[in-house]
């Protein structure tokens, strides 16, 4: 072995969910959409278009209707 490892993107690792693990992606998707629609309703209502969500030790980035990252929230 060279040393050199492997880099799994994030775009394999999701397939890889999806086809050989048996992860229903687009319940998920629904899922995720669902506990996030109050807070995507609000930040409508105020025309924000580009938010953070914070919720459970999470952070959702949103950008123009469409959740771009989560992350670790920022512990306090």
């Amino acid at each position: 072995m060279t040393g050199r490892r492997l880099r799994i993107s994030d775009h394999a690792l999701l397939r890889i969910l999806r086809h050989a693990g048996g992860v229903d992606v687009e319940t998920l998707r629904a899922a995720v959409a669902m506990a996030l629609a109050r807070s995507v309703e609000r930040a409508e209502l105020i025309g924000e278009k580009d938010f953070v969500i914070v919720s459970d030790g999470l952070r959702y980035v949103v950008s123009g209707n469409t959740l771009v990252t989560v992350t670790e929230a920022p512990k306090r």
